[in-house]
């Protein structure tokens, strides 16, 4: 793990998960990976996450629930559609991101890092 205090949840299918946690592990951010949406309510510890990844609609059924911990999410899709907008439109614009996939790595990183960055900042204050 990196110089980050906080670490990234990825919710999502196993196979994106190990993918997406090795792309980030080797930017050096820490992740737990839940590739069971039934977790996510015996999840207890959120005080450690600086940044939720989900994709939509897979993640949709836990979003309201991450809404009340007020922590950074990234929403990755296959596609704008207007349910994805409506839901996202109940969410803090400063917390939520949303990325179509295939996803642009680069971007993907420099998004990851840029709001782990104000995570930990947060942290200071």
């Amino acid at each position: 793990m990196g110089p980050y205090k906080k670490k990234i949840l990825i919710i999502d299918e196993a196979g994106f998960s190990r993918i997406c946690s090795a792309i980030l592990e080797n930017e050096g951010f820490g992740t737990n990976i839940m590739p069971d949406i039934h977790q996510f309510d015996s999840w207890v510890d959120f005080s450690d996450i600086g940044l939720v990844i989900t994709s939509y609609p897979y993640g949709v059924a836990m979003l309201e629930k991450l809404k009340k911990w007020k922590i950074p999410m990234i929403i990755l899709s296959d596609h704008m559609s207007l349910e994805l907008m409506a839901t996202l439109d109940h969410f803090d614009k400063s917390l939520s991101h949303c990325l179509l996939k295939p996803l642009d790595y680069q971007k993907f990183r420099t998004l990851v890092s840029e709001t782990m960055n104000k995570s930990e900042q947060s942290l200071l204050l």
